[in-house]
């Protein structure tokens, strides 16, 4: 962890510098998703989803916008499983998408947009302990291992709505949409834009 959050900062130092010529912004920021648009029916609880992000744009300096985002999401999660034991852990989501945005009142003050991302990204369940609830319905035999699970690779589709002010700060919701398990987490950000 310590070497991704290392490589994380590193990086957005040197996008920083290399987002200081024309056309080119760099946005770093933070979300909340506090509930999701998808009930899925597998015993998994989400309560929230916390957001960090990374993003770059090629803004062509009238209404588009495109770019890239590396996007992580971090959530505890809890299982209710075989009907007699409850397990406790983390979520991981991480996606690498690209962007097209379209801005509405390019060089104004109040600037909203409208976006979409797509791309790649991954579920890893990671269980850390677990809790027998009903001893007379429990067999050990069939306990899930502890530990990290195979990740799920998947195709996420994110559009977004938002507005930039005084040409930096960015205040924005989104929604994670994928035909695989993600819940899709309702996000609010604020990013700043370099």
């Amino acid at each position: 962890m310590k070497r991704i959050i290392t490589l994380i900062l590193a990086l957005s130092a040197a996008v920083c510098l290399f987002g200081q010529n024309a056309g080119h912004k760099f946005e770093i920021g933070v979300g909340y998703a506090p509930f999701f648009l998808a009930i899925v029916e597998d015993g998994v609880r989400m309560p929230y989803e916390g957001d960090a992000y990374i993003e770059w744009r090629y803004d062509f300096g009238n209404h588009f916008d495109v770019g890239a985002k590396l996007d992580y999401k971090y959530c505890p999660v809890d299982l209710f499983y075989g009907n007699a034991v409850r397990y406790y852990g983390d979520q991981h989501y991480g996606a690498m998408l690209a962007l097209a945005d379209f801005k509405f009142l390019p060089g104004k003050k109040v600037n909203p947009f409208i976006g979409v991302g797509a791309g790649a990204g991954f579920i890893l369940d990671v269980w850390k302990s677990q809790k027998v609830e009903r001893p007379e319905y429990h067999d050990a035999a069939k306990d899930m291992p502890l530990g990290a699970k195979d990740p799920t690779i998947l195709f996420v589709a994110a559009p977004r709505i938002g507005v930039e002010l005084f040409s930096h700060l960015r205040l924005s919701a989104s929604v994670d949409m994928s035909p695989a398990d993600t819940r899709w987490p309702v996000c609010i950000n604020i990013g700043w834009t370099f």
